[in-house]
């Protein structure tokens, strides 16, 4: 399944929800895979950003693929 996924949406979604950021490769996250790290409180949107960047850096080790690329979701700071 993982390698399915990789193939179909071929990079993961960074995110924010509630107090956490997030990385998710998939539609959902019903049927694709995600981490979500908690975000440290203080110094907001840097603390943002940090969750996310160990959230994608949590997804590689899961699925065993460090090379996996990422776009910013409407839910990240970056995002639109």
């Amino acid at each position: 399944m993982m390698t399915e996924l990789i193939e179909k949406y071929g990079r993961a979604q960074l995110g924010i929800d509630g107090n956490c950021g997030f990385a998710l490769i998939g539609p959902d996250l019903q049927e694709g895979e995600s981490v979500f790290v908690e975000i440290l409180e203080g110094r907001e949107p840097d603390n943002q950003l940090v969750a996310c960047k160990e959230a994608l850096k949590r997804l590689r080790l899961k699925v065993g693929y460090p090379e996996l690329n990422f776009y910013f979701g409407p839910s990240h700071p970056y995002g639109g």
